[in-house]
């Protein structure tokens, strides 16, 4: 006799079915070909978990290795139905699932719209691989077979593939949002890309019951174009050259390959025409190479010591006075700096000026002697 896929016979039963370890490899879940009759045979491995499906719903897991009889010894619900299943000979179907760690896959279908602050909406293709396995047999089974449909391998994979591009373009925006990263800051971010995809898409599975493990290997690939311009702005800045210097050099390094080349001075009207441009060109190379002198920041005297010091300086880095910038002044409560025409303290809120007794002119705290009548104060 010849048995069809994934059936042996078995003494004193109908059939005996098990998952042949040439068809499993990475499928998540195998559908035994015909429903299963009273009294077949279902051998359970390791591995794997075997689901008793009936009318949209599980009724039963055996999720322990050994062979099983579909009867009522095996199977208690069998004995619950009853007389419900008199005369029936198809019983229900069952589904083997897989209790390992399988991986795939996953890329962009059509390019991510992103938005960089220097390159506008850029174009971004998306790829990467993961590892999932199934945490809740019931849960996969009811959710995938029952409510969605799903009777292949393929058709999980696909919809776990689509839920993790939706994550990863749901990361991109959150991190451009929050930590302003733009298409040059990516390859920096690619780990912390990963691992928040991977707590997001932990929403979307949970309740199909699987769950995603790892991603990894991720790659973002960006469009020809702004790698090219990309390329192009890490060379100026290695350089130390603006846009037209750069290009500059391109043009003269064009000229000398053309001339190593045999090339004919016809091109540039002449060679005298063709020293002068490139003389040009160099000339104009040589300005945009050259960085310019940075200005020199303002000094002020130490008043302690008489050494020159940083206006923006603190402290005296020769005696370590600390330094008072002109027009600013010290609170006479927290110390804060703040300028002498204020008239109160930001940080502390103290007020600043006072009133002469003499003349009621209004002068800063601390003054001695009132500038308006001579009144010490």
């Amino acid at each position: 006799m010849i048995f069809k896929k994934g059936e042996i016979e078995g003494a004193g039963a109908r059939k005996t079915f098990h998952w042949k370890d040439a068809d499993k490899g990475e499928n998540v879940m195998y559908r035994i070909p015909r429903n299963i009759r009273w009294n077949d045979n279902v051998v359970v491995r390791e591995d794997e978990y075997a689901v008793f499906f009936r009318d949209g719903k599980v009724m039963h897991v055996f999720d322990r290795p050994g062979r099983f009889a579909m009867t009522t010894l095996n199977v208690p619900i069998l004995a619950k139905l009853g007389e419900a299943l008199t005369g029936i000979k198809q019983l229900g179907e069952i589904y083997y699932v897989q209790r390992r760690e399988l991986r795939g896959k996953f890329g962009t279908p059509e390019p991510l719209v992103f938005r960089d602050k220097d390159f506008g909406l850029v174009r971004l293709r998306v790829f990467g691989k993961f590892s999932y396995k199934v945490v809740d047999p019931i849960m996969f089974i009811t959710q995938f077979v029952g409510t969605e449909g799903v009777s292949t391998s393929d058709e999980v994979i696909d919809w776990a593939k689509s839920q993790l591009v939706l994550c990863v373009n749901d990361t991109l925006g959150e991190l451009k949002r929050d930590k302003k990263m733009g298409v040059v800051d990516m390859p920096a971010y690619l780990e912390e890309i990963e691992q928040i995809a991977l707590s997001k898409v932990e929403d979307d599975t949970s309740r199909y019951g699987i769950k995603i493990m790892k991603i990894g290997d991720l790659n973002i690939n960006l469009p020809e174009e702004v790698q090219e311009a990309v390329d192009k702005r890490g060379a100026m800045g290695a350089l130390g050259v603006d846009y037209m210097g750069y290009q500059t050099g391109k043009a003269i390094e064009g000229i000398g390959e053309g001339a190593a080349k045999g090339g004919n001075a016809s091109s540039f009207a002449g060679m005298g025409a063709g020293f002068g441009a490139g003389m040009g060109m160099a000339n104009a190379m040589a300005k945009g190479m050259t960085r310019p002198e940075e200005p020199k920041k303002p000094m002020i005297k130490c008043p302690k010591c008489n050494a020159d010091v940083n206006a923006d300086a603190k402290f005296c880095p020769n005696c370590g006075k600390k330094m008072v910038k002109s027009g600013m002044m010290n609170c006479p409560k927290c110390n804060a700096m703040v300028g002498k025409a204020a008239k109160f303290c930001p940080e502390c809120g103290v007020k600043l000026r006072i009133n002469c007794t003499k003349c009621n002119e209004e002068v800063a705290f601390g003054t001695k002697f009132c500038p308006n009548c001579g009144t010490e104060l």
